[in-house]
């Protein structure tokens, strides 16, 4: 909990000041009687079993209103995440590649799907797909539905942009508020667009951490008369560039990754969503202390009356 106004704090002085000096009022001892003794215990029957509850109760009630005067601010239910993440994600043509089940776009879908599944219920999450550009599928949400049917959407495209991709995510980082994770999955090489380097400062600079995840299994590379994929690969040519990866990786405070099969790849991002922060934006809560502390109070004062003996 923090304050926007701690010096209101100071009405806690003001609290103990008032206990002291109900503490003092207290009547003193009379002189003695006969039946001093019998007339206490009378008394302390008729004040019933707890006779300290609304001394309590109004100190409680004292404390919460000095603490609404201080402005707390909380994560109260409901309230949006502060942090999020998104899921930017190769859809080059090269991603129909079969050596990780059923292809590497299937098997990203699926491991992206154990991700939704595994993260903080209220964890903002977006996915921005490139290729020889970037778009946002979906900005950042808690509605996993929709971000599964986002998913379920992705096409391939020509070419890889995989600075586009980070600038994009980036992007909608900022849009969120600033804070967030990027968790880029590629298997080939950047084509086009921006450096990736340049974009993976721009990362740094806004303290944005990139996780950097290659798939593909090096060295495969399908023949010229795949079925599925209708074209060749030449060999090495559609292969991770693992150094610019782990470059990036490094420049923004990250993890990076080769995977070199399907489950290995929904291993790591349901360790990746098991391990994400969830910070959930601050409410100001004068209002419920200030109502909470007024109840507390006007409750010590019923009761107070109520165990006075008549």
């Amino acid at each position: 909990m923090s304050l926007l106004a701690p010096e209101a704090l100071s009405l806690l002085l003001l609290l103990a000041f008032l206990l002291l000096g109900l503490w003092k009022a207290r009547p003193k001892a009379a002189l003695p009687h006969p039946l001093a003794a019998l007339l206490q215990e009378a008394a302390k029957e008729a004040r019933g079993p707890l006779p300290w509850l609304p001394t309590a109760l109004f100190a409680l009630g004292l404390f919460l209103l000095a603490l609404a005067a201080s402005r707390p601010l909380l994560p109260l239910p409901g309230q949006a995440s502060e942090n999020v993440v998104v899921l930017a994600v190769d859809v080059s043509r090269s991603m129909m590649a079969t050596d990780l089940k059923p292809n590497r776009l299937e098997a990203a879908k699926e491991a992206a799907r154990t991700f939704l599944n595994e993260a903080p219920k209220g964890l903002r999450i977006g996915l921005v797909a490139f290729s020889g550009y970037a778009q946002t599928i979906h900005p950042p949400t808690t509605d996993r539905k929709r971000l599964l049917e986002s998913l379920n959407s992705l096409e391939f495209g020509r070419s890889t942009a995989i600075g586009e991709g980070i600038m994009e995510a980036l992007a909608q980082i900022r849009q969120a508020g600033g804070k967030g994770e990027i968790l880029l999955l590629t298997d080939g090489r950047n084509r086009t667009g921006v450096d990736p380097l340049e974009a993976a400062g721009e990362a740094a600079k806004m303290g944005v951490r990139v996780h950097a995840v290659g798939v593909g299994v090096p060295g495969w590379t399908p023949g010229p008369e795949d079925p599925v994929m209708g074209f060749g690969f030449f060999p090495g040519a559609y292969e991770v560039d693992e150094e610019l990866l782990w470059a990036i990786a490094e420049l923004t405070g990250g993890e990076h990754h080769l995977i070199r099969s399907e489950r290995e790849l929904s291993a790591l991002y349901q360790r990746l969503a098991r391990g994400v922060r969830l910070e959930v934006e601050k409410a100001e809560a004068t209002g419920l202390f200030a109502l909470l502390g007024g109840l507390l109070a006007l409750l010590a004062v019923g009761l107070r009356r109520y165990l006075s003996p008549a």
